[in-house]
């Protein structure tokens, strides 16, 4: 794999950014991590993950509250994973890198692995994004054609149809076969990873098991569940998951007109390292105070790509600051109002990307 590198930084944008964010931040003594308020929401999501899980055992739930009481531990679980998982990954929680470490255990909680999703996301991801074959959190398969100028398969022709429902089995796809088929990666985009730990494949196998038998098996044996009830069950709750992860995940980097710098014959990107996560990068719902704290400042995307050390309970307070400087040094700052909007505008590229390297206008769509 080639070895790429950024152009320089031509202006004075992520230096006026940098000195307008310290100034932000002298309110909080200079931290830019969590404020106590948001680790009281941690510790409020845990009590209500569990105590919902207990509802199923402790009270005569009717199927139908059975079904309500999956689908918000698979909403929920995403949440924690958002606003928990991601901000520990950057170690934006706590002073100390250790204790957040321990808070990435919640990955594994959720019968995902923390060690790949580390490899994926700040390995791969944040080092190029929207590069494509070194982003490997952005075409995950080949089932969807996301990068314009990837390899085109007949397949692809219907991907704006399909890829809604296949979406629906993100969660399911990523506890059972992804986080195992990393193992045998020799490359995760960008990430070597090559000498894969032992030790990791235990606990990856051991949290799996740990996983389905607290949400399946364990309800099942109790409650007196059929077979079929349980897998309906584990659908229900890894649905209910993907839908919600799938809104944020679609919203933020692969928008109708989402950019995928190219380097030349030498590794050379076209942008700096600050231009490029700008221009690669898009905000949704940035007013939504709700959507803020539910998404874990998923939607205040830019900043975080920026700043990623920052724990995102000050992005609400920082992106109106990026948003005039970019606009000040013609940087084109990518935001939609809605989620749904971002959503409609994902799968607008895929329908551009349908055609074998012909980007067609939706509207055309409308047309026949």
């Amino acid at each position: 794999m080639k070895k790429l590198r950024y152009a320089k930084e031509s202006g004075s944008f992520f230096s006026e950014l940098s000195n307008r964010v310290d100034e932000y931040l002298k309110e909080f003594n200079g931290s830019v991590k969590a404020t106590i308020g948001f680790k009281i929401k941690i510790l409020v999501m845990f009590l209500m993950y569990w105590t919902i899980y207990a509802g199923i055992f402790f009270f005569e739930y009717s199927t139908l509250m059975i079904v309500l009481s999956f689908m918000a531990l698979g909403v929920l679980g995403v949440m924690m994973g958002l606003n928990i998982g991601h901000d520990a990954a950057h170690n934006a929680i706590f002073k100390k890198r250790k204790h957040n470490q321990y808070l990435l255990w919640i990955f594994e909680m959720l019968g995902t692995n923390g060690y790949n999703w580390v490899n994926r996301h700040l390995g791969a991801h944040h080092v190029f994004p929207n590069v494509m074959n070194y982003d490997s959190d952005i075409q995950q398969t080949s089932v969807v054609k996301i990068f314009p100028k990837d390899k085109h398969l007949s397949i692809h022709k219907f991907q704006y149809l399909y890829m809604p429902i296949l979406y629906l089995v993100y969660i399911l796809r990523w506890v059972l076969y992804r986080d195992f088929k990393d193992v045998k990666s020799k490359n995760i985009g960008v990430h070597d990873n090559t000498n894969y730990p032992i030790s990791e494949v235990i606990k990856m196998i051991v949290f799996k098991l740990f996983y389905v038998s607290y949400t399946v098996i364990i309800p099942g044996s109790i409650l007196g569940w059929g077979f079929i009830y349980c897998v309906l069950m584990f659908l229900v709750i890894t649905i209910s998951g993907s839908m919600l992860i799938t809104l944020v995940l679609l919203s933020t980097h692969v928008g109708e007109d989402a950019e995928f710098p190219e380097p030349n014959e030498d590794g050379l990107l076209p942008y700096s390292w600050s231009e490029h996560q700008v221009i690669t990068t898009a905000d949704f719902a940035t007013e939504s105070l709700i959507i803020t704290s539910l998404f874990g400042g998923f939607n205040h995307h830019v900043i975080h790509h920026l700043f990623p050390q920052i724990c995102h309970c000050h992005y609400s307070a920082l992106t109106p600051i990026l948003k005039e400087l970019a606009e000040n040094h013609g940087l084109k700052y990518k935001s939609e109002r809605f989620v749904l909007t971002a959503v409609l505008s994902h799968f607008k590229l895929l329908y551009n990307n349908s055609k074998n390297n012909v980007l067609t206008p939706i509207g055309e769509i409308l047309e026949h």
